[in-house]
């Protein structure tokens, strides 16, 4: 009896085989476009739950959290950021409880707070080039946990390849965009009372106005939570500045010029507004909307297209 089998040819494996890669390859972006949505999505979430926070910390403050320092740069500086303020209200009221006000950041409790990594406070398209949240950053030769989301100081700015000032509004004139920020939270060394925003002095409309934006944490070295200066960043920089032109992990101390917004997704960055939206702002937008959208005050009539 005749054995009439017989196994695939050389050529009908190769075709297979190319076949296999042709679909793989057609596959592959849809996957990569599936992740990449998945990851602006949880982005998004993140942004809403920080806001959420702000509006609940309003409801029973009547005021925006403040970042804060008494100006001691040094290991016993004191000071605390606005996210400290908000952690009763996204479930971290027992890392709040620790928090030891008045008493340096090298205190025991405030080193175990500043180093407790929070999934919240990080977007899943940041990595740190091998495919690991960079959850940590050294400061004062102690890792601190780093965030992903920053306060908008404002559009008002004086160092770098920037210098803008706003005619209208908060510090009217002054380029002081650390501690004069004309925006809805900024730095604030011994300026805390000038610069407590409430809602209502949200005048260019909360659905106007932006109050927290992305960075990219291993890009700029003030980006670590606790830090009152580490959780701020302007708009007076455009929008993923130098992005795809310098090697931006290489000029993270320069300060100047990263102390501002960035972001891993693909053609821009989220925004969360006052009013409590999220959108992804395009980072070709116009650098004068850009900047009006981050005045509280400013009387300008801003729309996004």
């Amino acid at each position: 009896m005749n054995d009439t089998r017989r196994g695939f040819t050389l050529v009908e494996l190769l075709v297979v085989i190319a076949i296999i890669g042709v679909l793989v390859a057609l596959l592959l972006p849809a996957v990569q476009s599936a992740r990449g949505a998945a990851r602006r999505t949880q982005c998004t979430n993140n942004l809403k739950q920080l806001m959420l926070g702000v509006h609940n910390y309003h409801n029973n403050f009547g005021q925006v959290p403040v970042s804060y320092s008494n100006a001691d740069w040094g290991a016993n500086r004191t000071g605390h950021s606005w996210f400290n303020g908000l952690l009763p209200f996204f479930e971290q009221q027992a890392l709040y409880d620790i928090i030891r006000y008045g008493e340096p950041v090298s205190h025991p409790d405030n080193v175990t707070v500043s180093t407790t990594v929070m999934n919240v406070l990080l977007c899943p398209s940041n990595d740190n080039g091998n495919g690991k949240l960079p959850g940590m950053r050294r400061d004062a030769d102690i890792p601190r946990a780093v965030t992903n989301y920053k306060a908008v100081a404002g559009a008002n700015w004086q160092w770098g390849d920037h210098t803008v000032s706003q005619p209208n509004g908060r510090w009217a004139g002054s380029s002081d965009g650390l501690d004069h920020g004309n925006g809805f939270i900024c730095r604030n060394i011994l300026q805390i009372d000038a610069n407590s925003t409430r809602f209502g002095d949200v005048t260019d409309g909360l659905s106007n106005t932006f109050a927290i934006g992305e960075t990219v944490a291993r890009w700029c070295d003030h980006s670590w939570w606790f830090n009152y200066n580490g959780s701020t960043a302007t708009c007076a920089i455009p929008l993923n500045y130098r992005k795809g032109i310098v090697d931006l992990e290489a000029q993270w101390l320069d300060w100047p010029r990263n102390y501002s917004f960035f972001s891993q997704h693909s053609g821009g960055a989220h925004f969360a507004f006052a009013d409590g939206s999220v959108r992804f702002i395009n980072d070709s937008i116009d650098l004068t909307i850009y900047r009006n959208f981050a005045t509280i005050d400013g009387e300008e009539v801003t729309t996004l297209e």
